[in-house]
């Protein structure tokens, strides 16, 4: 599946959860609450910015997709399995993805695309990610990846 396709599922997914966006905004003040609170654990010293929760996974993956520009050097933690895509390019591509509820019993995908130094898990590995959310241009579409760390 080429990341056009993973885009337009993800879009669909947005769609198909509809009320799920005014989650997005109950969950921002969870987080600004526990921010406050001092409730994040440090990673390397480094504070996590977004922790991508089970409540909300597919709400706040959309929420980046969507604002991007908002996200954008932030650090995010997340846990998922990672997928491996080929791209139109024939490039490998990876993302930390959750299985979402679809249409007629089709069931989607939610998650990020992310990149990584070293050696990538092998498919459907659960796996907790900490990293730094950058921007990727993909043809004429501008996606969030995560790096990381």
């Amino acid at each position: 599946m080429n990341k056009k396709k993973i885009i337009m599922v993800i879009i669909l997914i947005l769609f198909a959860v509809g009320i799920g966006i005014a989650f997005v905004k109950i969950s921002d003040k969870s987080v600004k609450a526990n921010e406050k609170s001092g409730s994040f654990q440090e990673v390397s010293g480094k504070k996590v910015d977004i922790e991508i929760t089970d409540n909300f996974f597919i709400e706040q993956t959309n929420d980046i997709f969507l604002n991007l520009k908002d996200y954008v050097g932030k650090t995010v933690r997340m846990e998922g399995l990672i997928y491996t895509y080929i791209d139109e390019d024939e490039n490998t591509g990876y993302a930390v993805v959750r299985n979402s509820p679809g249409c007629c019993g089709n069931d989607g995908l939610a998650g990020l695309d992310i990149k990584y130094d070293g050696e990538y898990p092998e498919e459907n590995t659960w796996v907790q990610i900490e990293g730094v959310i950058e921007k990727q241009k993909i043809q004429t579409e501008t996606i969030p990846i995560v790096k990381i760390t």
